[in-house]
């Protein structure tokens, strides 16, 4: 699930910026910014899952 957050990510941020490079009006410009949000927000997911992931690996080495 990690990697599906990190890469649905990367590609907001790339079509976001293709977007923005092409954009032809204040619309493209608006769906661009939208695309950036998206990417913050499953970014942001991926750090969470990321640092829930870690913790778990932290207590079950130290349970046993």
């Amino acid at each position: 699930m990690k990697i599906y957050l990190l890469i649905l990510s990367i590609l907001a941020l790339l079509s976001g910026v293709i977007v923005l490079a092409i954009a032809n009006s204040t619309v493209h410009e608006i769906e661009a910014f939208v695309l950036y949000i998206i990417s913050a927000i499953l970014m942001t997911g991926y750090a969470i899952v990321n640092a829930i992931h870690r913790l778990t690996e932290q207590l079950e080495t130290k349970t046993t």
